[in-house]
């Protein structure tokens, strides 16, 4: 075999596996490799054998035999293309935070999880601090819920499963979050407090953008956000309106 015959060869499977990638784009929940091999026109064995491949690496998650979905380091490489967004968004969030005194985050959806793209810390002594470039579960956090929202139920069910991990004793249940979801839908707010972590509060809205759909946090102890949360939401509202009129120019 020649070097060009080589170079033929590694491009081919690039472009193969670049396929089953773009066909898991906008399929949170996952295909199947019969559905990824008909979606893609490859061959069910050159599917299995580049998942595999594209599975020890990360790039893809296999999740039993309905599920192959887009894997964390992809969601990592991923975050990158949200840098213009997160640099954009920083001064509103800063804004968000000083008026309401607590935490303000930016957030993605990022398979089963969700992903924390840009932080302003609150000021206070007490206070919750999310890191950047984090990951928590999309089920127990207001900004994930947001995002889930945004999902048909049965795509949730395919993405979250029959069962959901308690992290706390309030940790809901998938039909108690399905629930939580209709009335997130009505209102446009969505509500997190010790479901993820006891003594953690937070309200979120979305964020629809030029570059996809995120969610706008503001997280702190759950009896501040408590007590706060009329005047919470009324921030988070301004805010997404200024951010939404301010990102405009994001191509």
């Amino acid at each position: 075999m020649t070097i060009q015959e080589t170079d033929r060869g590694g491009v081919q499977v690039i472009s193969r596996a670049a396929a089953i990638l773009r066909c898991l784009e906008d399929e949170p929940s996952g295909l199947s490799l019969g559905a990824i091999a008909k979606r893609s026109g490859l061959p069910r064995s050159t599917v299995q054998r580049l998942v595999d491949a594209l599975a020890q690496e990360e790039l893809l998650e296999v999740h039993g035999r309905g599920g192959v979905c887009l894997g964390p380091a992809l969601m990592r490489l991923a975050s990158h293309s949200h840098v213009d967004i997160t640099q954009k968004a920083r001064p509103y969030l800063e804004e968000l935070s000083r008026v309401t005194g607590e935490t303000a985050s930016l957030v993605s959806a990022s398979g089963a999880q969700m992903m924390i793209l840009q932080s302003v810390v609150s000021p206070h002594a007490l206070r919750v601090a999310p890191v950047a470039g984090s990951f928590l579960s999309i089920y127990a956090t207001a900004g994930g819920k947001i995002l889930l929202s945004t999902m048909p139920d049965q795509a949730i069910r395919q993405l979250l499963g029959k069962a959901l991990k308690p992290l706390t004793e309030k940790t809901p249940s998938l039909s108690q979050l399905l629930e939580q979801l209709e009335t997130i839908r009505e209102d446009g707010f969505a509500l997190d407090f010790d479901e993820h972590t006891l003594g953690v509060g937070a309200i979120a809205v979305g964020l629809q953008t030029p570059q996809g759909r995120y969610a706008i946090d503001v997280v702190g102890p759950v009896w501040r956000i408590d007590q706060a949360k009329e005047a919470v939401k009324a921030a988070l509202l301004k805010c997404r309106d200024d951010m939404v009129n301010g990102l405009r120019s994001i191509d």
